[in-house]
């Protein structure tokens, strides 16, 4: 019996670009967390037809970031405060773990590339660019994954990367945890520099556990005072349709 013919199915590209928006209004905090969505809203503010809409918004379920109800509606992800200490243990096993095959596979480029966003995130915090050092601190952590070498480690880091990029948005834009994050990568770095493979990991356990109370508070702020606490956006479709 002959195998069926391989056909190749037209690209969807503007499925690919609503789910790549609405991703983005997820973790940047442009939509609330529990908040409520209604294709036919984001449709007209994107100026798409439901389908494209309704397409990523099951993609997105698959990565846990919506939750479809059948005869309810369609929610943005929220989480209790025991889903946000499994989220965090789940990273900081995976954060190690590529850590240590990062420092095993090329430790010289790991540097350059954590030396780099140290300087990038310094210049950033200079210009008291708070969205910009949020971005930062997620590129530092995805760095050492990246570089790590282990296509399964790297699977399984991108399905929590969003929530915790979405909790990570939702924290207070400007306070002392700016500095303090960036005096926990620089120790990181010099320990990954001087290849001291054991007290490097267990630093970036500890930075890792250090935001769990953070992300906590974060993940139980309703809407209203998470748009207190990040820059301000308008938090409806329109501003799915404006976010680059």
């Amino acid at each position: 019996m002959k195998n069926p013919p391989l056909r190749l199915e037209r690209p969807q590209l503007l499925t690919d670009m609503v789910l790549a928006r609405l991703r983005q209004a997820i973790v940047d905090g442009r939509l609330g967390l529990g908040e409520q969505v209604s294709e036919a809203q984001l449709a007209q503010e994107m100026g798409v037809s439901k389908t494209p809409v309704r397409e990523a918004l099951v993609r997105l379920s698959r990565d846990g970031l919506v939750q479809i109800h059948p005869q309810r509606g369609t929610f943005v992800f929220s989480m209790s405060p025991r889903e946000v200490g499994e989220i965090c243990r789940f990273r900081e096993v995976l954060e190690t773990t590529a850590l240590e095959l990062a420092m095993q596979h090329d430790r010289a480029a790991l540097v350059a590339d954590l030396d780099d966003n140290l300087a990038r995130m310094g210049r950033a915090q200079k210009a008291r660019d708070w969205h910009g050092i949020a971005q930062l601190d997620q590129a530092f952590h995805q760095s050492i994954v990246d570089r790590c070498d282990n296509g399964y480690v790297r699977q399984a880091y991108q399905s929590i990367a969003s929530k915790i990029g979405a909790l990570r948005a939702r924290l207070p834009a400007e306070n002392e945890r700016v500095a303090h994050c960036r005096d926990n990568h620089a120790a990181i770095v010099r320990l990954v520099r001087d290849a001291n493979v054991g007290k490097a990991g267990a630093a970036l356990a500890e930075h890792i556990r250090d935001t769990l109370s953070s992300y906590r508070a974060a993940s139980e702020l309703g809407d209203d005072a998470a748009a207190a606490h990040a820059h301000p956006r308008r938090r409806s479709a329109r501003a799915v349709r404006s976010a680059a």
